[in-house]
């Protein structure tokens, strides 16, 4: 490895955890093992060593959801740190998953103390406010927030690589070990997701496909496309249709939308804080529609001050609430109608934020992950991008359609998305299809590490029945 090396891996970990520039869909897409492993491994020139090494990761993290701000580990950063690991100690992806694991504890330290930290440039916009100085919404959300996050995702990344190569000989000393442990992480947490599920005909369906693939090896681009017509079939068309209605007040204009959008997407989180939340992102968002409202600056600066009052909620789900609320002051502006708007706001995010993790995250980004691992551990390397494309388009549209919705045709909008997800059939069918997308994708991990595994097949067993033991025995802990 040189000097670009680490640059560009020091780039690659500030975006995937960054939401800007990635239009909010990095975290469904850059951030994900799979694709954090590919890109690793292309800028180390073996970049289907490193996907499939980042395919085994995303298996150990394949329950991986983040519900208010809260993470279990950085899966990014395991994947790099085990790209890195197959690439240059040419291990197995088995071992270099079971290597890099610990660094998803390390790199969570990144999201904590940036909670906290950017709580100081919070503090730093309500000073400049409060002395009148009318401060650019933009520098304390966007600009100040990703220097910060810039340098504090280079310090971890080239601390991890570093720790990493100090530790080789001691690595290949271990290999065996590291094989039982990263075997061990991928079938606990594959028993978990399906304890999580808890729908015995998912199980029957998980087994069903584990065995037909370890048995005939059937071919990963065939039951793609069938998995994917099957969910173009279940998909509601009306959650990604964009709006009938029109409405005008005469102000705001389509572009003057498309750009408020194009700030939430990029900079949702770029200053998430423990006491703001993205109270800063919305505020932001809502810096250009305020230009073009008002003409004094300091009625400018006073209305985006009072949008910067705590908020969160899921950022693409969400969206009809923003569409909504420049609605609503579009209208204040011309009739100065006060019309209790941020008690709208915070009335409507809520139920945003639960309708959209549950959605988004829990049904959405498995299905099409679990794909994407399922085609790389099938050397379907180039398709195995498709799954993640089509995520970060739905992703896009569903977000985008939301947006516009809101502004046009008013709360209804929020209304009419919560009635369509909750009675999506992608999400009455999500156990089926994902536990057969599962199945088939460890399947493919049994067949691609069956060599190692038949040369101590009781050993392995072993480990097989010891993480069934200790997934019952960690799950019921976690019920009392």
């Amino acid at each position: 490895m040189d000097i670009t090396d680490y640059f560009l891996l020091s780039i690659l970990y500030f975006w995937a955890s960054s939401t800007a520039l990635s239009f909010g869909v990095g975290y469904y897409t850059v951030y994900r093992p799979v694709l954090a492993g590919y890109l690793t491994g292309l800028i180390l020139g073996e970049p289907y060593v490193g996907m499939t090494a980042g395919a085994v990761v995303n298996i150990i993290y394949i329950d991986f959801v983040s519900t208010g701000g809260s993470l279990k580990g950085d899966q990014c950063l395991t994947a790099i740190i085990a790209a890195l690991a197959a690439v240059l100690f040419k291990l197995s992806p088995v071992e270099a998953s079971a290597a890099a694991y610990p660094f998803g504890f390390f790199g969570i330290l990144i999201w904590k103390y940036r909670l906290k930290i950017n709580s100081v440039f919070v503090k730093m916009y309500e000073n400049k406010f409060k002395v009148g100085n009318n401060p650019d919404i933009g520098i304390y959300d966007g600009l100040f927030p990703q220097i910060l996050l810039y340098v504090m995702s280079t310090a971890v990344i080239l601390a991890a690589v570093f720790v990493m190569i100090l530790f080789k000989e001691f690595i290949f000393n271990i290999k065996n070990a590291l094989f039982l442990a990263g075997l061990f992480l991928v079938l606990s947490s594959t028993w978990t997701i399906l304890y999580k599920i808890g729908s015995k005909k998912s199980i029957l369906i998980f087994a069903a496909a584990i065995l037909i693939t370890f048995l005939t090896n059937p071919n990963s681009y065939i039951v793609f496309l069938i998995v994917a017509g099957i969910i173009l079939m279940l998909a509601n068309k009306r959650l990604l249709s964009d709006n009938k209605k029109i409405k005008a007040y005469g102000i705001i204009n389509k572009k003057d939308l498309i750009y408020s959008w194009f700030v939430w997407m990029n900079f949702s989180h770029s200053c998430y804080s423990y006491d703001r939340l993205q109270g800063m992102a919305f505020a932001h968002s809502m810096k250009n529609i305020f230009k073009k409202l008002y003409t004094s600056n300091g009625e400018i600066a006073e209305a985006i001050h009072r949008h910067s009052e705590g908020f969160n909620t899921e950022p693409n789900m969400g969206t009809p609430i923003h569409g909504y609320i420049i609605s609503l002051e579009e209208l204040k502006s011309k009739n100065n109608n006060e019309d209790n708007i941020m008690f709208i706001k915070k009335g409507m995010m809520g139920i945003a934020a639960g309708l959209g993790d549950s959605y988004t995250q829990v049904v959405l980004t498995p299905i099409f992950i679990s794909m994407s691992i399922m085609l790389c551990l099938d050397n379907k390397f180039t398709v195995s991008l498709v799954p993640i494309i089509i995520l970060a388009l739905t992703i896009l549209n569903i977000s985008y359609t939301g947006f516009m919705k809101g502004y046009y045709e008013g709360r209804e909008s929020l209304i009419e998305r919560i009635n369509i997800v909750k009675s999506s059939r992608i999400k009455t069918y999500f156990p089926y299809i994902f536990a057969g997308i599962l199945g088939v994708s460890l399947g493919k991990l049994l067949i691609l590490i069956s060599v190692d595994v038949s040369k101590n097949l009781t050993i392995y067993a072993a480990v097989g029945i010891i993480s069934i033991v200790y997934t019952m025995v960690k799950v019921k802990r976690s019920l009392k």
